[in-house]
């Protein structure tokens, strides 16, 4: 399937499906549409875990790649995600 086609954002909600039941599962706070997601914790610790879960599971179970260059740990201040941009609304202490 071309990438852009109407058809894309369904196919990849389908196959992506078992990955939310996984998330789900687990309690992790989460956003996805079509193949663009986004999981939230508390440390960078269990961030590496569970990216490093979330990779195993795509390759091994769904066999599917990921494209390393645009995943990634960041903290969840100053970035876009599915076209929406994230400010810190507040500064801690204040």
């Amino acid at each position: 399937m071309p990438q852009g086609s109407p058809l894309s954002p369904l196919l990849s909600n389908i196959m992506l499906h078992e990955l939310d039941t996984e998330l789900e599962k687990q309690g992790l706070r989460f956003i996805c549409y079509a193949d663009d997601f986004s999981i939230y914790t508390k440390s960078k610790t269990t961030a590496r875990k569970v990216g490093n879960r979330g990779y195993t599971f795509l390759q091994n179970k769904l066999k599917l790649t990921i494209n390393r260059g645009k995943s990634g740990i960041r903290r969840p201040v100053h970035f876009t995600v599915l076209g929406f941009g994230f400010v810190p609304t507040y500064k801690k202490g204040e």
